[in-house]
């Protein structure tokens, strides 16, 4: 294995695990702003499922009142 190929390896490592640090202001938001709506998905995701999981059980409660 070459220098340059070692290298390269070690850049690509060290890019993986200390990504760069924003260097505006511009990139700090935007990196914020992603950070931010990734971390709310879960949470919205559960929401959903949690309202979907109400209204069947109201429709299934209603049906039964109704029998």
């Amino acid at each position: 294995m070459t220098f340059e190929a070692m290298a390269r390896i070690r850049d690509s490592i060290v890019d993986a695990l200390f990504p760069a640090q924003p260097s505006t202001a511009e990139q700090a938001t935007d990196a914020l702003r992603e950070v931010t709506r990734w971390a709310w998905l879960p949470a919205l995701s559960g929401i959903a499922v949690s309202g979907d999981h109400a209204r069947r059980a109201h429709e299934t409660a209603v049906r039964a009142a109704a029998e």
